[in-house]
């Protein structure tokens, strides 16, 4: 017994038995017509189940019309959906939207790459003097951390020492300059922080009288400067304040020595530490750059020290 041939052909119609036809088996009988009928419109059926399994009966879209995107009718691949979504979402650049990577903090410090963007933290980060705050007078200070901030440069100057005063030889020497310390403090977790600005020394008011030492400046605990000190009647001249636990501390200078004519037979105070305040015989004026220290006189009041300062940049 041998099966019916199939061919994968839809018939129009499924062939209807008459009461007149006569009983005729094989390939081509009459009796198999319906059967050869229902069994190509199955393997037609299955050939294109297996085409959309498979694939190759799917008529997808191009890639000129995937990235036109007007086609409704026709499905994309995997590749033709990444095909459309390159044609329309490119690289920006200064004249054309578009999208861009955002540049990693590496990136953002070489800054030498032109196809990435930076936000605004990364920002921050290099460039952290984005604001300042200074403290010049004497006193004690709270400043209160900026939201967001985590690191400040400070730079925190001592006060400086008065001059001192008097008439006769060895001659009055002017008070030495504040120390300086400069240090990048972290502040995480940080609210607020202390701040001191130490007073200027007091100058030698009356004949034959040292000046006073100037305050400390100091911010939080530390780092902190010391303030120079007075001058002396002595003939000695005072070394300069120095600064304490940061990054970098130097001073502002020491006391200067009274200076004498080319005979020897006069003299005038000599200048405060950094020289704001200098050589001179009469004269008060403080100095008005901060630390700087007063000048030495030796015909009347010596001037004061000059405050210290703190200043804080983030």
């Amino acid at each position: 017994m041998a099966d019916l041939p199939e061919s994968p052909d839809w018939a129009p119609g499924v062939y209807q038995l008459e009461t007149s036809d006569p009983v005729l088996g094989g390939p081509d009988g009459v009796s198999n017509q319906q059967a050869k009928h229902l069994a190509n419109r199955t393997s037609w059926l299955k050939k294109k189940i297996d085409a959309l399994l498979d694939g190759s009966g799917i008529p997808f879209a191009s890639q000129r019309e995937a990235e036109k995107g007007a086609n409704t009718n026709k499905p994309m691949s995997a590749l033709r959906v990444f095909q459309a979504i390159g044609a329309k979402v490119v690289q920006a650049t200064t004249s054309a939207p578009g999208i861009a990577r955002i540049a990693t903090q590496l990136l953002v410090k070489a800054g030498t790459n032109d196809h990435t963007i930076v936000t605004p933290k990364a920002l921050a980060a290099t460039f952290p003097f984005r604001g300042i705050k200074v403290y010049s007078s004497a006193g004690e200070f709270t400043w209160e951390v900026p939201p967001g901030v985590t690191k400040a440069w400070v730079t925190i100057i001592g006060a400086g020492g008065g001059g001192a005063r008097i008439a006769v030889l060895p001659g009055p020497s002017g008070g030495s300059g504040g120390g300086i310390s400069k240090k990048l403090v972290d502040l995480t977790g940080v609210t607020s922080v202390a701040v001191k600005v130490g007073a200027g020394g007091i100058g030698g008011k009356v004949n034959g009288t040292n000046g006073t030492d100037g305050g400390i400046s100091a911010f939080g605990a530390t780092p902190w400067a010391t303030g120079g000190y007075g001058g002396r009647i002595d003939g000695k001249g005072p070394e300069g304040g120095y600064g304490v636990d940061g990054d970098e501390t130097s001073t502002i200078g020491g006391g200067y020595l009274p200076v004498g004519t080319a005979s020897n037979d006069a003299f005038i105070g000599g200048a405060g530490g950094g020289g704001v305040s200098g050589s001179a015989g009469v004269g008060d004026h403080r100095p008005r750059s901060p630390g700087h220290g007063g000048g030495g006189r030796n015909g009347g009041p010596a001037p004061d020290g000059a405050d210290g300062q703190v200043t804080i940049q983030w």
